[in-house]
């Protein structure tokens, strides 16, 4: 049959039965410890920026005058073939530029930084022959992140160029107010910018050089830069900072009016807004 404890005698576990028995003990242990943890709190060493130890090497490779597009098909696509063959790499990221592309890989915290650049080296050394010959010669290093931004954020979405930016900028707005952040730099996105199409048929035809055109739009407002100009048979294109909120403005401005009728922009050219030619591609 089942035996029953006996009449009187209760099972006691220990710690318990101390606890009970010791109670002004435990109470002045506890205090003790609250107190050796806020000493510790307030007087170990704090950061702004602590080094974080985590391998990344950046291959960049430079091709002067190579579009964005061009330089990832030509450059970035061949080394990336090679190096995503490497084990222990965590993640690989890539850029293009115009003339300047840029790969980096994070390796797993276990991995020896030399070990892994002379593995880099060696598959950047495989992928050489597949580069175009005028491009200069790839370059390896390492790269100490304790220099680099603490967090990234990315933006991408199903809005134009115009509204993402300006979520961007509101984001940067709300970040830059949390106390313990000390910057937050806002990159990439598209500049907004009037463009100037100039017709060449009738600059020759009002006998305007493209000089009257950059010096009458300039001297409307001096911070315009000429901008850069694109040479095509018929025209040519005039880019300036979009400085106006209305490209009325721009054509009604007054290019000749010596012992004439006087010329105005909108009779030799065709004003827009536009976006900046994007100078980077990254995925």
């Amino acid at each position: 049959g089942v035996s029953l404890p006996e009449e009187g005698k209760r099972k006691e576990f220990g710690l318990s039965t101390f606890s009970i028995n010791n109670r002004i003990s435990v109470l002045v242990l506890l205090v003790l410890i609250a107190i050796m943890g806020i000493v510790s709190y307030l007087t170990i060493p704090k950061e702004s920026f602590p080094s974080i130890n985590i391998p990344n090497i950046f291959v960049v490779t430079v091709y002067p005058g190579v579009s964005p597009e061009d330089m990832e098909s030509l450059v970035t696509r061949k080394l990336e073939d090679e190096l995503s063959n490497i084990s222990d790499i965590k993640n690989m990221t890539s850029s293009s530029a115009e003339g300047y592309s840029n790969i980096n890989l994070e390796f797993e915290p276990s991995v020896d930084i030399e070990d892994a650049l002379q593995k880099v080296r060696e598959k950047v050394d495989l992928a050489k022959p597949e580069l175009p010959e005028d491009a200069e010669e790839p370059t390896v290093q390492e790269i100490n992140l304790s220099e680099f931004p603490i967090m990234n954020v990315n933006l991408s979405g199903e809005y134009d160029e115009v509204i993402l930016k300006e979520i961007a900028e509101d984001l940067q707005d709300k970040i830059e107010a949390i106390p313990s952040v000390l910057g937050v730099d806002l990159t990439g996105g598209t500049e907004r910018e009037v463009q100037v199409d100039v017709d060449l048929a009738k600059m020759k035809y009002y006998n305007i050089a493209f000089g009257d055109i950059i010096q009458a739009i300039s001297n409307e407002n001096v911070t315009i830069p000429g901008g850069d100009i694109s040479v095509g048979t018929k025209k040519f294109l005039l880019r300036i900072p979009g400085q106006y909120e209305d490209t009325k403005l721009l054509e009604d401005i007054v290019i000749k009016g010596e012992n004439r009728s006087p010329i105005y922009v909108r009779d030799v050219a065709k004003v827009t807004f536009g976006f900046k030619e994007r100078a980077t591609y990254s995925e």
